[in-house]
């Protein structure tokens, strides 16, 4: 039994699976999500965000600001965008990626005390507008090395082996650290180390049709390129007003992005605090906010994507959007009684929403987007993700701690003490009405006859 469920496991990832021209590109990236996730999941929220407590012990704001680094980084993807136009897309990323690894064993050589708790949070943002570069530039490689109909699910295959590290080596860091926490100065530059190995194989990968990509991203202004009606090339701006569908498409993915960033990291030190001073601290709670919402994802994954390359993303947001419903209503239910269970049952509902929500937020503007625009349209994607990063994650922090009194140029401000598990209500409302959007957009493209609409074979 045991020997089946292995082999059906290396077959699902074996290149044999993807098509001919496609399996040289996918080998080495499979190397590449297979150790490069070591270093990324020192950076991870379920991760770093307990480390930044229980050893450094960063103030609440600082908190909210290593789980909104991921978010609002992505202010920087349409810079991203720029700074690759006509460039190499593999070489680029593989210089992103050394700067990441040199971040992440940086994080061994900082002292607990003094600057220590700023310079990693600082560290931890930077890493992630490396991640954010990452992402972006990706996109396109997958964009042109895959096709549309196996796209999904080659792409799954990457984010699930990804996914299953970031899921497992918390497993192994959290009772280490509970052990001793001083061995973060060992874990840091080992996860980094274990990571240089995947971009030495990324490296190696080569872009299908990219000499063409290059010509019509340096000359963007040729007969055949995408045009706003005065015939200029599209920006940001111009494709939002042009594009009514996709800018509807960003309005309800602000909203139900919103809700969700607030509500996790508002569940995250909940649980931090919850569990504070217990003798596995550390275990449990990268167990509650990463190996467990990481391995549902990475179970989930399969299912996802192939609900993805069947259906265009606004029909897959409103059977997906369900899931952030639920999870927002069980963060709500576990914080309110502060039963253990119900917080393992609630990181769990948040596994399978994320594993949806991973390939639809990596995938879904290619629905809209011309193949010269791609970058853009992902610029634009990650760029509003980054603007509700900016505020999201320290409402559901305040939200559900307050504040404490402060002075600002002599003038007093009053504390507050939040409104504790009823910042969950608020979230839950705030994804319930991102569903009801894109539910009606739904209705609008199919309504319209739009070929955006219908289900893709």
């Amino acid at each position: 039994m045991v020997k089946s469920l292995f082999l059906r496991f290396v077959q699902y990832f074996s290149p044999a699976q993807q098509p001919v021209m496609s399996r040289p590109a996918f080998s080495r990236e499979l190397v590449t999500a297979g150790t490069l996730p070591f270093a990324v999941a020192m950076l991870e929220g379920g991760v770093v965000g307990v480390v930044s407590k229980t050893i450094f012990n960063v103030s609440d704001l600082g908190f909210a600001a290593i789980f909104a680094a991921p978010m609002f980084a992505n202010v920087t993807s349409l810079l991203w965008a720029r700074l690759s136009r006509g460039k190499a897309k593999v070489a680029f990323t593989t210089m992103i990626m050394a700067v990441l690894l040199m971040l992440v064993a940086s994080v061994a050589f900082l002292p607990t005390g003094g600057m220590g708790p700023g310079m990693l949070v600082l560290i931890v943002v930077l890493g992630r507008v490396c991640m954010a570069g990452m992402v972006a530039l990706r996109s396109t490689i997958w964009r042109m090395n895959y096709t549309r109909s196996v796209r999904g699910q080659a792409t799954a295959r990457f984010v699930m082996l990804a996914s299953l590290i970031l899921a497992l080596w918390p497993i192994f860091v959290g009772p280490l650290l509970d052990a001793n926490a001083e061995l973060f100065r060992v874990l840091y530059p080992f996860s980094a180390i274990l990571g240089a190995l995947g971009v030495l194989s990324f490296w190696q990968i080569r872009v299908r049709g990219e000499r063409q990509l290059l010509r019509d991203e340096n000359q963007p202004d040729v007969s055949d390129a995408p045009l706003q009606p005065n015939g200029k090339p599209h920006n940001a701006l111009s494709v939002l007003r042009h594009d009514t569908n996709f800018r509807s498409y960003m309005v309800w993915q602000f909203l139900a992005g919103v809700g969700n960033m607030a509500g996790s990291t508002a569940f995250a030190l909940f649980v931090i605090n919850t569990l504070k001073d217990t003798p596995t601290e550390n275990t449990q709670s990268m167990l509650l906010n990463a190996t467990i919402p990481l391995g549902l994802a990475v179970v989930s994954l399969s299912w996802w994507a192939r609900r993805l390359d069947g259906l265009h993303i606004t029909r897959f947001r409103v059977i997906h959007g369900v899931t952030w419903v639920i999870n927002q209503g069980l963060n709500g239910l576990a914080a309110w009684t502060g039963w253990l269970p119900l917080l393992y049952l609630a990181s769990g509902a948040h596994g399978v929403a994320r594993g949806g929500g991973m390939l639809a937020w990596q995938l879904g503007h290619n629905d809209f987007a011309d193949r010269r625009l791609v970058a853009l349209y992902m610029g634009i994607h990650q760029a509003l993700t980054g603007v509700r990063g900016i505020f999201a994650p320290f409402v559901g922090t305040l939200l559900l701690t307050g504040w404490q009194p402060f002075t600002i140029a002599g003038q007093t401000f009053r504390g507050w003490e939040g409104i504790g598990a009823g910042v969950f209500v608020v979230t839950t409302a705030a994804v319930f009405a991102s569903w009801l959007g894109f539910w009606s957009l739904n209705l609008k493209l199919r309504r319209d006859g739009s070929d955006a609409a219908k289900d893709m074979e």
